[in-house]
């Protein structure tokens, strides 16, 4: 079952939905920006540094690290983990 939330992108309110973690413990979440929807997965390394991959491209990107960066501040002010 996934979770929704919104947070504010660049002015706007966007969509986020977390999706179950997967087999290796990786968080997918949907964000449903205007221009379409983008899958983005949180991950960490063997010593537990986060990164915010876009799922399209395999690497973390520009918008993927921004919100990225917002979905940690709303999970972190909701007390809400990943």
């Amino acid at each position: 079952m996934s979770k929704t939330f919104i947070i504010n992108y660049r002015g706007r309110e966007i969509k986020i939905e977390q999706q179950p973690a997967d087999q290796y413990s990786n968080t997918f979440f949907i964000v449903h920006l205007p221009e379409g929807n983008l899958q983005i997965e949180y991950t960490e390394d063997d010593e537990g540094a986060g990164r915010w991959l876009d799922t399209n491209a395999n690497h973390q990107t520009e918008i993927s690290a921004e919100l990225g960066e917002l979905i940690d501040l709303y999970m972190a002010q909701h007390k809400i983990s990943i």
